[in-house]
């Protein structure tokens, strides 16, 4: 499928040009983020190239892409500048469709957790590029998903695409909305939930090093931390020792001690 000419005003590349990502699809642009979309097999719905940008090496890419595109589009310079959130525009750009993880009673996309499972709760996220380093940590330490709840940053941002180094495509990220909704799934699947509460008597590490089952850790919002509604529902306390003069960790390190401790 060859990519076709249009101008800015295609309703195609509207997307691109709003300050709002549609809901359900991420912006991917440049080099790196397109090889990320090609190692994800991510459902690219539209493609906008921009001959005049490419360099000789990325135009083997840019084939690659344009067969694997649902949509794929030309537009010149002037039009891409238009587009990119860049300084130095590549010529790549990508509106992708985000995946869906269907859940079940101790499943997720039909993989059932096991006994040893890890899941990682982020309430009340604020900030996109922490909800990004929260993906990428859930992938990089094995845990099997990321479960959002009070959400305020949307997944939908291009800088959550960007901190998770593109695992946003490839880790299960399932948003309850209301705690409650999350809290009754995990008990159901057999989890002990833990949340992480500054100055809780217990410690996040276990004896042995070995979680006792199936364990969801919760993480709070940077401000106000782990919401009331977390701490209605049967629940362990833990806390990360603070051993310096600050009293608390940003809301991304803090989960990957409890992830990789």
């Amino acid at each position: 499928m060859a990519a076709v000419p249009v101008s800015a005003r295609d309703p195609r590349i509207s997307a691109f040009l709003s300050a709002r990502t549609p809901s359900g699809s991420v912006v991917a642009e440049g080099v790196w983020a397109h090889q990320c979309l090609l190692q994800a097999d991510a459902d690219i719905d539209v493609l906008v190239l921009c001959p005049d940008l490419l360099e000789p090496s990325t135009r083997r890419l840019a084939r690659d892409l344009t067969g694997r595109a649902r949509t794929a589009v030309e537009v010149s310079a002037k039009t891409y500048a238009r587009i990119s959130r860049r300084t130095k525009p590549s010529g790549l750009a990508s509106l992708v469709r985000l995946p869906d993880w269907p859940l079940g009673d101790g499943h997720i996309d039909g993989v059932p957790l096991g006994v040893s499972a890890k899941i990682l709760v982020a309430d009340g996220i604020e900030y996109a590029t922490n909800l990004g380093a929260l993906i990428r940590i859930v992938d990089a330490s094995g845990t099997r998903a990321l479960l959002l709840t009070n959400r305020q940053a949307r997944l939908e941002h291009p800088d959550v695409f960007t901190a998770s180094r593109g695992t946003l495509l490839t880790t299960p990220v399932v948003d309850f909305g209301e705690p409650a909704a999350a809290a009754d799934w995990l008990l159901r699947a057999g989890f002990t939930i833990r949340l992480a509460l500054p100055g809780a008597p217990g410690g996040f590490r276990t004896p042995g090093g070995e979680l006792p089952g199936p364990t969801a850790f919760v993480v709070g919002s940077e401000g106000r931390g782990v919401s009331p509604q977390w701490r209605s529902v049967p629940h362990e306390p833990v806390s990360i020792p603070m051993r310096g003069r600050a009293d608390s960790l940003n809301v991304a390190v803090a989960a990957g001690v409890l992830l990789f401790g």
